[in-house]
């Protein structure tokens, strides 16, 4: 059997968890920072920004495993986003946070994997799930041995 390749930096005999690393774009002063709090002590890494050009610049210029977007950025930026995380090579999912009368966008958008459309308000604890279900458990999961 094949040893297993492990990475430079592991200690022999532990395993070897990437950090997940998610954007959230949400202008809201109390969503935002709500997610961004629940989803840190859950062990993420996160940046949440209110500026969906800010937004936009940092899809482009970092690799996130996932980004969050709440509708409340305005139909024009929400689809720039999405056109830009299209555009990668190795798209991130993508969550968007929509209330009812926002929902009159596709639940899917051409070239963007994994798109979940959570109806806002919700819980946050429903946030935190559909990202462990997109993209996996944190890396302090693997470091107590979960």
């Amino acid at each position: 059997m094949a040893q297993e390749q492990q990475h430079p930096d592991q200690r022999p005999g532990t395993r070897f968890a990437r950090v997940r690393k998610i954007l959230i774009v949400d202008r809201d002063e109390f969503w935002g920072p709500s997610i961004r709090l629940a989803l840190e002590e859950t062990g993420y890494y996160l940046n949440l920004v209110a500026d969906p050009r800010e937004g936009c610049r940092r899809v482009l210029e970092r690799a996130y495993d996932l980004v969050i977007v709440s509708a409340s950025v305005g139909p024009g930026a929400l689809q720039a986003i999405l056109e830009l995380v299209a555009r990668r090579v190795t798209p991130p999912g993508v969550i968007v946070l929509a209330g009812d009368d926002e929902l009159r966008m596709q639940k899917e958008h051409q070239g963007v994997p994994l798109l979940t459309v959570l109806r806002r308000p919700c819980a946050v604890e429903d946030v935190v799930d559909a990202v462990r279900a997109l993209v996996g458990a944190p890396w302090t999961d693997h470091r107590k041995g979960a």
